[in-house]
Parts: structure tokens; sequence; C-alpha cells
């Protein structure tokens, strides 16, 4: 029987196989872990986004429409247009909301992100000032999805419908 009639792969060429199938493996588990680690940031960036947008959207919605505005840095009070004496606050890294004068109190922020800082700054109230009232709300946020994590600062200015008599 003469050797160049057996059929097969020498070492050689199963080490290469072996090898190229190796790198294709390595490669799409590098793209498959580089994906989840880009979707935990999405997810943790959307966590941010989600809750700032909407606690900032309430509090100046129901802003532009009180009076009667007192405090500043993390936390502020007002008589809203339904006469309800509103409270916004910063307490265990949440935003949180009371109507009832500083009794009881909701969170804004849902518990996936954390809020850092919350400040209030209030230009205008004084009588005969000159000064449209307005409120500056300056929010530091943050969210942790994995190892992802996510801040944001943002910063709205939101001013009184009723001018100052």
């Amino acid at each position: 029987m003469n050797i160049k009639d057996k059929r097969g792969l020498t070492l050689i060429e199963v080490l290469v196989a072996l090898g190229i199938f190796g790198l294709v493996i390595t490669m799409a588990t590098s793209i498959f872990v580089l994906a989840i680690v880009n979707q935990r940031r999405i997810i943790a960036l959307r966590n941010v986004e989600d809750n700032v947008r909407f606690a900032l959207d309430s509090m100046s919605r129901e802003m532009r429409t009180g009076v009667n505005f007192n405090g500043g840095g993390s936390s502020i009070s007002f008589t809203n247009a339904a006469g309800e004496a509103v409270v916004y606050r910063l307490s265990s890294g949440a935003i949180q909301k009371s109507s009832d004068g500083g009794i009881n109190y909701s969170a804004l922020t849902g518990s996936e992100a954390t809020v850092n800082y919350l400040n209030f700054y209030i230009i205008g109230q004084a009588a005969k000032d000159g000064l449209q009232p307005r409120i500056t709300i300056g929010v530091g946020i943050s969210s942790q999805v994995g190892n992802q994590s996510v801040n944001a600062q943002v910063e709205t200015t939101v001013s009184e419908r009723f001018l100052q008599s």
C-alpha cells in the first residue's frame, strides 16, 4: 500500500484549523462582551435621562404658576395654582415632593437613579425689584447598571407666568 493513497489531515493542517477556529471564537466573544457593556451603559443613560426629565418637567410645570417662593439650596417651598403648599427637596438620593406643606413626601425619581445634588436659586422674588421672578434648578444625577455608570448635570430656569406687582 502506497502512502500517497491514504487520505486525511496532517497534524499541521489540524493545528492551523484549530488556530483559525480559536481566533474566530475569540473575536465573536469579544464583540458579544462589548455589546453587553454598551447595552448596560445605554440602560444607565436612559435611567438618568428619564428620571431627570420627569422630575424637571414636573417641577417646572408647577413652578410656572406658583407664588411666594421660599428656600434655596436643596429645597424650595411655594404655593401652587391650586393653593397647596408645595415643597420640593433632596432626600436620600431622590427628589421628593410634598403637597401638604412638608408633612408627607413622595419620590419623583426612581430607585434606579441617584440624585447627587439638587440646587434651587431664586431670583427676583423681592417686591418691586424690577426683576421677573425666576427659579434656576440644577440637578446632578447618576445611574449604575452592572459595572457601567453614567453621570449627568442638568440646569434649567423657570420663570413665573404671573408678573410681579
